[in-house]
């Protein structure tokens, strides 16, 4: 039987490329420390199909040669991708947009989801959506959407507000302000105590996607291939972006595709092709590494300054979270030695220990957490 979420009316998704996207779309969400050049591939390769990099500071981007190179070297590789930032302030939003623009960004996005105790303490994220905050929110928006020097659509990351009316309202907003598409996390902001605690509401997203007239993207929830299908027929919505369930394993859309496949071949007599299913998570783990080692040859080749992260993590730190995520998840232990010591070899360059954002109070995150700081 075809699933129903196949047979939506979907909203057209903004113009991310060359080559039109068609809804619905499986999103990596922004993850600090996470969102590294080798994983986004990865998960590209395995059925995501539109990526965002993980949350940087847009002064920083603006003004800092370094910051920006260490993101993305002299251009960026990978499409389509989406550049989400922080910001409290217009005019650094509209400029880090533009640098983005001119290194290739598909898209950027306003981070107003982040939770986090340095967001609250530098006032970005979700820290900034309180209703006196938000047109300020809609200023920075407003000042990329009408800048007529910016081509690349504007998006917007943001959680439920106290009461449902009031996430619609700003979603609204946002929408007047000229966001080209919005993505929610179906959870309040909260306490760091229980932030987490409970589902995410996909009956409130689907509430704020039914009152809005752009695509919106829904997230949260989602454990398992059938948890993806169920959210875009909860919700209604043109895509669903997923995070931790992306690092236990970066198959997890490739598997969503093949499911889909099987179901619409079932109803004809000549199927199409039906996509492969992606391999074990194992097997993906160790076409990570090859994807760490292609990307430090390139990186040395060129002289470049990229790097996984521009926050406080060396790329080995990075990359080995990475491994840990997915193999443990799996139920095969603890990173291996040996490919640990590949990781190294791989990974540490002579950028060292990496970019600390001056801007974000607290930017050493930690390396030992395994719930991902996802914006």
């Amino acid at each position: 039987m075809v699933p129903p979420e196949l047979t939506a009316k979907y909203r057209s998704l903004p113009s991310y490329c060359e080559e039109e996207l068609s809804p619905p779309v499986f999103v990596v969400a922004p993850m600090v420390k996470q969102c590294d050049l080798p994983f986004r591939n990865l998960c590209r390769r395995h059925g995501s199909t539109l990526v965002f990099t993980e949350m940087l500071m847009a002064k920083e981007f603006a003004t800092e040669p370094s910051y920006r190179a260490a993101a993305f070297g002299t251009s960026i590789q990978d499409h389509p991708l989406i550049v989400q930032f922080a910001a409290n302030d217009p005019a650094d939003m509209l400029k880090a947009a533009l640098e983005a623009q001119k290194l290739g960004a598909d898209g950027v996005d306003l981070n107003l989801g982040c939770p986090q105790h340095r967001a609250r303490e530098s006032r970005f994220g979700a820290w900034l959506t309180d209703p006196e905050d938000w047109e300020l929110c809609a200023a920075i928006v407003r000042g990329c959407t009408s800048s007529p020097e910016l081509s690349i659509p504007v998006s917007c990351k943001i959680r439920l507000q106290p009461e449902l009316e009031m996430t619609i309202q700003f979603a609204l907003l946002l929408e007047e302000a000229g966001a080209a598409m919005l993505s929610i996390h179906g959870r309040m902001r909260g306490d760091p105590a229980v932030r987490r605690d409970g589902a995410a509401d996909l009956d409130a997203i689907r509430a704020v996607r039914d009152a809005l007239h752009i695509p919106v993207l829904s997230n949260g929830n989602v454990r398992c291939p059938r948890d993806v299908l169920a959210a875009l027929a909860r919700t209604g919505c043109e895509g669903v972006m997923s995070a931790e369930q992306l690092l236990r394993d970066p198959g997890l859309f490739g598997r969503v595709r093949y499911e889909i496949g099987i179901s619409v071949c079932s109803e004809t007599d000549a199927p199409p092709p039906t996509p492969p299913p992606p391999p074990p998570v194992k097997q993906l783990s160790m076409e990570y590494i090859e994807l760490c080692e292609a990307f430090t040859r390139r990186v040395q080749a060129e002289a470049s300054a990229e790097r996984f992260t521009v926050w406080q993590a060396s790329d080995a730190d990075v990359a080995k979270l990475h491994l840990k995520g997915m193999l443990t998840a799996t139920g095969h232990g603890p990173v291996p030695k040996h490919l640990s010591d590949v990781v190294d070899k791989a990974t540490i360059r002579a950028q060292g220990e990496g970019i600390q954002c001056a801007s974000a109070s607290g930017g050493a995150t930690e390396n030992r957490a395994r719930r991902v700081d996802a914006t």
